[in-house]
């Protein structure tokens, strides 16, 4: 393909540059062409008819070499004879145009006939053929044209008749004056113009503009899916179209264990749309299991406490926590919130030294987290005890039994004993995590609850 570009090039030059190259190349040349109005033998004398039963037209070729060939155009050649200083050619009526061939003398290539031919009508066509010797002086009515389609393969019209490309060129011999040409190629868009015939030779170059684009449709994860093009199968991905007609195209893309993908492309004129489709796996990823390892502490004005929390789970899980504050209070004696000990039968005021309290945290509970993102939020309920404890300030004999001063004496009114129950929540950041929450034992006693933890 690169050498016969390469010589279509160099071919052009040597059109451009050298005109008279051409008229090097063939020593055939028509010196004139007329119609011979008087003569009857097409109709009368030696009438032929052609495939379709009508008469035809005589050429009478004037010239003393005899093996000559003829190309005639579409409508073909009916009869030949050799005739004494002549070569008769019966042509059907509306022929255009005749090649002439020759081993030694060359070629004239698409010599358009200058007259309409007719039915029944003979023409004189005097060659010209290079002899030294009584050489007829060529007319000076005709001019060489060349037109180079691109693409090479298009179809050209002259005067509104379909000609031969050959080498990726048009040439013929034409009278002067004005023709038309048009040229035409299956999703081009097709171009039509006038060219001038006169002194000098008309070398033209047609470059159609395309009515086509491409498509290059790539799929990841994985290549190798079937790519359906307005419901038809046409390979798989990646995928490279041939050339598409201008319009929007449905396009399907479909992989066994992957969701199917629907959208509709465009192709412009010379472009390459190239989509990458991103397939969704019909399997859901396995995500590992997260472990959850938090340190808290939780806060009320009247005591700390501190807790942990272990938790397993991908985007659901479960966890088990425990809060203490690692202090321990003896519930021996019992009183409420007046100070009145129980079963002492005393309403005396309070018993306890003023400001001297002792107290007791501990809860276990297990619960269920969830994330979402970055965030987890977790709600959990167990078991739960805060005992709040008085000190003795000086020694009590009760029932029959002596309790030294400083003995502990159990609050029950503002104790509480029982369900244990938390909410709260989880920022995540990389391994890394903070918490916030809330706890209650029995709904009696309340603490916020913040620490941190990691994540593996």
């Amino acid at each position: 393909m690169k050498s016969i570009r390469s010589w279509l090039v160099a071919l052009v030059a040597v059109l451009t540059c050298c005109p008279a190259a051409w008229a090097q190349q063939s020593k055939i040349s028509v010196a004139s062409f007329n119609r011979l109005e008087t003569d009857i033998t097409a109709r009368v004398t030696a009438p032929k008819k052609d495939q379709n039963g009508e008469v035809c037209a005589l050429i009478r070729i004037v010239t003393n070499v005899k093996d000559l060939m003829f190309e005639p155009d579409a409508l073909g050649i009916t009869a030949r004879e050799n005739r004494t200083g002549e070569i008769w050619l019966y042509v059907p009526r509306g022929a255009r145009r005749i090649s002439i061939l020759h081993d030694e003398l060359g070629i004239l290539r698409n010599y358009f006939y200058p007259d309409i031919i007719e039915q029944g009508t003979v023409y004189e066509m005097v060659l010209n053929t290079g002899d030294a010797q009584d050489r007829p002086v060529v007319e000076d009515n005709m001019q060489f044209f060349v037109l180079r389609p691109d693409p090479a393969n298009a179809n050209v019209y002259v005067d509104d008749e379909l000609v031969p490309i050959e080498n990726g060129l048009f040439s013929a011999t034409m009278p002067r004056g004005e023709h038309t040409y048009r040229v035409e190629a299956p999703m081009y868009k097709p171009e039509a113009g006038v060219v001038t015939l006169a002194d000098e030779q008309v070398i033209k170059s047609v470059t159609l503009q395309p009515r086509f684009g491409y498509m290059e449709i790539f799929s990841l994860p994985e290549q190798d899916a079937d790519v359906y093009i307005d419901s038809v199968l046409v390979g798989k991905t990646p995928y490279r179209s041939d050339r598409m007609a201008l319009k929007d195209y449905r396009v399907r893309i479909e992989k066994e264990l992957y969701f199917p993908v629907d959208t509709v492309l465009t192709v412009t004129a010379g472009e390459t749309v190239r989509p990458t489709f991103h397939l969704e796996s019909t399997i859901k990823p396995r995500v590992p299991i997260n472990t959850l390892v938090l340190l808290s502490v939780g806060y009320n004005p009247n005591g700390t406490s501190f807790g942990a929390m272990l938790g397993f789970g991908r985007k659901n899980g479960a966890y088990v926590g425990f809060r203490s504050d690692f202090a321990s209070v003896s519930d021996e004696l019992e009183c409420n919130s007046a100070g009145i000990i129980a079963g002492s039968g005393s309403d005396r005021p309070p018993f306890y030294r003023e400001g001297t309290t002792a107290t007791s945290r501990m809860s276990v509970t297990a619960g269920y987290f969830r994330q979402l993102g970055r965030f987890y939020l977790y709600a959990g309920a167990g078991y739960g005890t805060r005992t709040l404890a008085y000190e003795l300030s000086a020694p009590l004999t009760l029932n029959g039994v002596e309790y030294a001063e400083g003995t502990q004496v159990k609050d029950t009114d503002n104790s509480a004993v029982g369900v244990a129950g938390e909410v709260g929540g989880i920022v995540r950041f990389g391994r890394f995590c903070i918490t916030v929450g809330y706890h209650t034992v029995n709904f009696k006693y309340h603490e916020a609850t913040g620490g941190i933890g990691i994540v593996f």
